[in-house]
């Protein structure tokens, strides 16, 4: 009889078992290289300005000054601005006419209109107009008193008046005062957000007048005066 190497044979099947497994091991995966996108070079749409003169002014003599202050809008690749006077008296000096804000100095009385162009780097322009009334306090002034005119408050408080024209001689320079409630005094508010005593008023030759309250709310209904 035939004696069977058991140990031999129980070695040789283990080789084989071990060699198999590996023969079936997943080949590595090489990652693939990353490539970014190439720069966007487009350049963008040639877009109309948006041009802003500011609001009306009105200068009051003896003071002969004042500033124009002129923006745009803010997507525009803006080029060059340009003020000059479109229409009134002959007399003024405009110093910078190329620069948004300027000085404007040697006023006579009368109504000034400076117009202020945009242009952007494509050549496309916007205009704007600011109107500048320039006179005096009479030397027996009148008064028009509003009162117990409330405050809107949706952001910043501000009382608006309409129609002001319709109260006083078209054209005319004048002054505001607010008198607010438990008080005798009458303090004047500052022209074009020159704060006086926290109020400022602005207005429109179209006959809007707005006085503005530095402050986030007020409840008292004061009294508007006007003195021209």
């Amino acid at each position: 009889m035939k004696r069977i190497n058991l140990y031999g044979l129980l070695l040789f099947s283990t080789i084989l078992i071990m060699n198999s497994s590996c023969s079936e091991e997943t080949p590595s995966t090489v990652p693939s290289t990353y490539t970014a996108p190439p720069k966007d070079t487009t350049e963008p749409p040639n877009s109309t300005p948006t041009a802003s003169a500011g609001g009306d002014i009105q200068v009051i003599l003896p003071i002969d000054f004042f500033w124009l202050s002129g923006s745009y809008s803010d997507n525009a690749l803006i080029d060059n601005f340009v003020w000059k006077k479109i229409s009134g008296p002959s007399t003024y000096v405009l110093e910078s006419p190329n620069s948004l804000r300027t000085k404007v100095s040697k006023l006579e009385k009368g109504i000034y209109e400076f117009e202020l162009t945009v242009i952007n780097k494509g050549g496309l322009t916007s205009k704007d107009t600011a109107r500048v009334i320039v006179g005096e306090i009479s030397l027996n002034p009148k008064e028009i008193i509003f009162k117990d005119v409330t405050w809107s408050c949706p952001w910043d408080c501000v009382i608006e008046i309409e129609n002001i024209y319709s109260h006083l001689p078209s054209g005319n320079v004048f002054r505001v005062y607010i008198q607010r409630d438990n008080s005798a005094d009458w303090n004047e508010a500052g022209l074009d957000s020159q704060w006086s005593d926290n109020f400022s008023y602005a207005y429109s030759l179209n006959g809007y007048l707005w006085i503005y309250y530095l402050g986030t709310h007020v409840e008292d209904t004061p009294n508007i005066k006007i003195v021209y």
